[in-house]
């Protein structure tokens, strides 16, 4: 595929040309079919709007048993995605061949009661590897192609009754190494790695003092070793971002950077001058922010606001980014009122971005991921948050 980086150049949001390359990332359509839990949508409506249940959350119009996507991969030519279902959270999984036609797979929850959630997944030399948790403990799956999964354990450096959980996960030539954190769901934690050869037996990191305060949201393989980052704060409220450097995923050096202070850091890449770019937001999100490193996460760059990557003063960000073959492409959303509008940008200087039209496609979603997926972009989410969560799919136009 090739992108016109002519088109990425204008900068602080200005329309596109009308080529189907300036298109490709700024235009989206909703893929056909994405399969819903046979549980996400009761016929009784009335029954379904509210819970009584102790402890279960309510909401109207909140139907028991929607579904998120979470992430999403490409194996052997075939997207794959991880997610869980709510209220009852539990971990799913969706394959598609096309991008506009999606499975629904159950991974199976390690115990009936126990909530689980997948929220990451890699495809690496061995196949396919997500993360997340299970009740109070991190999990990890493993799959050949999508179509069936397996739980494996993952030990812990804490107490047995602590909360833990992966939230992140990468394959490089070092192996895979997932990250996470320890702690109360909306109190302070405290970073956490697991290091494994093939997603099936894992070595958790010990704990030190680099980790405290944080919780490891990305993860990407670097010259000689890893590079971290992750959210300072609370489970209930992040504040500023850290980073950590790792010659072989055991021994870790914090990086904290007064650029990476300045918001919430959700994804990297590397980028194609062989910088590594970040992507997220400012703390109250009010504005998506990209930094940017040119010495392997050693430091870092804040790149200038700009009016594509505002919105008025309202909530704006950025969820993740992939590089394209002129520049980058990253997604998210923003929120006028109640609803979130999904946004994607393209750029092929890191320092301006080119923002998505208003499209149909576009209304009440919030883009989750995006890879590139033969010869165009995919991209997962959920449409209709905050009362419903129900998982959608998008295609960018085909390259030329």
């Amino acid at each position: 595929m090739r992108l016109l980086a002519a088109s990425l150049v204008v900068g602080c949001g200005s329309a596109p040309d009308n080529s189907a390359a300036s298109l490709a990332g700024l235009e989206w359509r909703a893929a056909q079919d994405v399969a819903r839990p046979a549980d996400a949508f009761p016929s009784d409506f009335a029954a379904a709007t509210v819970s009584s249940e102790p402890g279960r959350p309510g909401h109207p119009s909140h139907f028991p048993g929607q579904s998120t996507i979470a992430d999403v991969t490409v194996r052997d030519g075939r997207l794959v995605a991880v997610g869980y279902v709510g209220w009852e959270w539990r971990p799913v999984a969706w394959t598609s061949l096309d991008g506009d036609r999606w499975t629904l797979v159950e991974m199976g929850r390690v115990a009936p009661t126990e909530p689980g959630f997948a929220v990451a997944v890699v495809s690496a030399p061995g196949g396919l590897v997500a993360v997340g948790r299970s009740a109070r403990r991190p999990i990890a799956w493993t799959a050949t192609d999508g179509s069936a999964w397996a739980s494996r354990d993952v030990p812990i450096v804490d107490a047995a009754d602590s909360w833990s959980r992966m939230t992140t996960v990468a394959s490089g030539p070092l192996g895979i190494l997932a990250g996470g954190s320890v702690g109360p769901e909306l109190l302070e934690r405290t970073a956490r790695f697991w290091r494994s050869t093939d997603g099936v037996t894992w070595t958790a990191v010990a704990d030190d003092r680099a980790f405290a305060g944080a919780e490891v949201s990305a993860i990407l393989p670097v010259d000689n070793g890893w590079l971290a980052v992750g959210r300072l704060g609370t489970g209930q409220r992040s504040t500023a971002s850290v980073a950590w450097r790792s010659p072989d995923g055991e021994r870790w050096t914090r990086v904290d950077d007064p650029a990476l202070t300045k918001g919430l850091v959700r994804s990297l890449v590397r980028a194609g001058d062989g910088s590594i770019v970040a992507v997220g937001s400012e703390a109250d999100e009010i504005g998506a922010y990209v930094w940017r490193s040119t010495d392997e996460g050693r430091s870092w760059v804040l790149e200038p606001e700009e009016a594509s990557r505002t919105h008025f003063g309202r909530k704006i960000r950025m969820t993740d980014v992939i590089a394209t073959p002129d520049g980058l492409l990253a997604v998210g959303n923003l929120v006028e009122v109640q609803f979130g509008t999904g946004v994607t940008w393209l750029s092929s200087d890191v320092v301006h971005w080119q923002k998505s039209p208003n499209q149909p496609a576009m209304g009440q979603v919030e883009p989750s991921a995006v890879v590139t997926f033969e010869d165009r972009y995919v991209m997962v989410g959920t449409f209709g948050a905050p009362d419903n969560y129900i998982p959608r799919a998008w295609l960018s136009p085909p390259g030329p």
